[in-house]
């Protein structure tokens, strides 16, 4: 505050001098201030808000979104990524911290100046990283945070509208801790690996000739690092690769292989479904992140009442969450019209997602009217109904697991990531590092906010060796 007053001279005298001095430099290193918005008493919905309009409209809303940068620099500078870390929090966040958010960005420059020096000379390093890391952090919002250059490549290049075509085996694998081999959480149907007859469970042991076993001294990390190089290798090369595995069943074990041919693969992951037991159907959702997932569920488990079945077991496990009109689609077969969720933002211009009959509609203007999502021949499972969540279920798994429980469904597994209740932007800063920022809360349709996770009672642990000797323990909880 002493910095701001010192200016206010030079300043009134430039109004009356036709040449003024030039700043000096240890004034021109001043981060201007950035008013922190406040929230109106009443919501004010605009007709496309424009926050969601940035983020590629209600359809491409996700629980984590990448937003465009806020300026480019040719040579930015610590004084640059101050400013926009300023206004990006100032201007948006709308998360749970109760940090003073303006003492927490002026004693962040005070710091900076002391570490650095002038702050339009401070070149971007590891070591400002280390305190930009440490600054945002101090928001207190686990939501809310810095990526440096790597982290922001990576995470763009996951959201990629166009990956790069690359042949894939068709499945989500695990190191089996403290030993050899990766145990298959996923072979999806129609895929390569699922179609030369491996399944979830499966412990791949050997690749083209490459034993995947540990190395002396190996830590569970190196050990996932190594498989994944030649797991990549193998199918990188698109060319047909033997595979020997491990399959454990009514607790014999028997060792196996098979050829798998990798191809190139169109999209995410779409829902399945097997009955692990008479009556009861298994439906498996491995992410929310590509279209089409609620129309398949509704016809999944349309097709599993028609046939008799009387338990469903929703399989949320390792499911990140993606867009949230095909959650809220996907909660519509469970608990109907009570499926939906407002985002509530600094703004006001809260959005609300509700499903109606086969349709989820959002609230431009604090109703949900719009159609984003269609559903042909809507399901609503009346039946038991369990859901098998982990750590790696997150954001969009999250809320569909609360919207189930709050109607009566049984959640087993362990507890979840914790993003269920917010909405988050990444988006560039300068440097090409990114920054993370809670945006929206969470609510209801009773207007309750939603919790950040859930967590079954009694929980069961998703034990990966257990899975790789034969022994689903969630689901055979859940069956049980």
């Amino acid at each position: 505050m002493t910095r701001t007053r010192l200016l206010l001279l030079p300043l009134l005298l430039a109004a009356c001098t036709p040449t003024p001095t030039p700043p000096s430099a240890t004034q021109d290193d001043d981060v201007p201030t950035v008013a922190r918005a406040t929230r109106p008493a009443q919501p004010s919905c605009a007709l496309t808000p424009a926050w969601l309009s940035g983020l590629g409209g209600p359809g491409r809303l996700m629980g984590v979104n990448l937003r465009a940068p806020l300026r480019a620099q040719v040579t930015p500078s610590l004084f640059d990524q101050l400013l926009d870390v300023r206004e990006a929090i100032n201007g948006s966040y709308w998360g749970e911290s109760g940090v003073d958010l303006q003492a927490l960005h002026e004693q962040a420059e005070r710091t900076a100046r002391a570490a650095f020096g002038n702050l339009r000379a401070a070149d971007l390093t590891a070591r400002t990283d280390a305190f930009m890391n440490e600054y945002v952090d101090g928001v207190r919002d686990g939501h809310t945070y810095v990526l440096d250059a790597a982290g922001f490549r990576a995470f763009r290049d996951s959201l990629s509208a166009a990956p790069t075509p690359a042949p894939r085996l068709g499945v989500r694998w695990a190191a089996v801790p403290g030993e050899d081999g990766a145990v298959l959480l996923d072979a999806f149907p129609e895929w390569p690996a699922a179609q030369a007859g491996l399944t979830r469970g499966d412990t791949l042991l050997a690749i083209g000739g490459q034993a995947l076993t540990r190395q002396p001294g190996d830590s569970d990390a190196a050990h996932a690092a190594r498989l994944n190089a030649l797991l990549g290798q193998a199918s990188a090369a698109g060319q047909p690769v033997t595979v020997t595995y491990r399959r454990v069943q009514a607790g014999a074990e028997t060792t196996a292989s098979t050829t798998v041919t990798p191809r190139v693969l169109s999209s995410a992951p779409l829902p399945y479904a097997r009955t692990p037991a008479p009556g009861t159907v298994l439906l498996r959702l491995p992410t929310f992140a590509t279209t089409g997932v609620a129309q398949q569920v509704h016809a999944l488990i349309g097709g599993a009442q028609r046939a008799g079945a009387t338990h469903l077991i929703l399989d949320l496990r390792g499911n990140g969450g993606g867009l949230l009109s095909e959650a809220i689609g996907v909660a519509g077969a469970l608990v109907g019209d009570r499926a939906g969720e407002t985002i509530e933002t600094l703004d006001g211009q809260d959005v609300t997602f509700a499903y109606r009959g086969g349709q989820v509609l959002a609230g431009y203007n604090c109703a949900p009217t719009s159609p984003v999502l269609g559903v042909g021949t809507p399901a609503r499972w009346t039946g038991r109904l369990t859901i098998l969540v982990n750590e790696g279920s997150a954001s969009a798994s999250e809320i569909v697991a609360q919207l189930a429980a709050q109607t009566g469904a049984t959640l087993t597994g362990e507890r979840t990531s914790g993003v269920g209740n917010t909405v988050t932007v990444i988006g560039a800063i300068s440097g090409d590092r990114g920054l993370s920022v809670t945006i929206g809360r969470a609510n209801d349709l009773r207007g309750q906010p939603l919790t950040p996770d859930v967590t079954p009672s009694p929980t069961t642990p998703d034990d990966l060796r257990a899975l790789a000797h034969g022994r689903d323990l969630p689901l055979d909880a859940a069956l049980k």
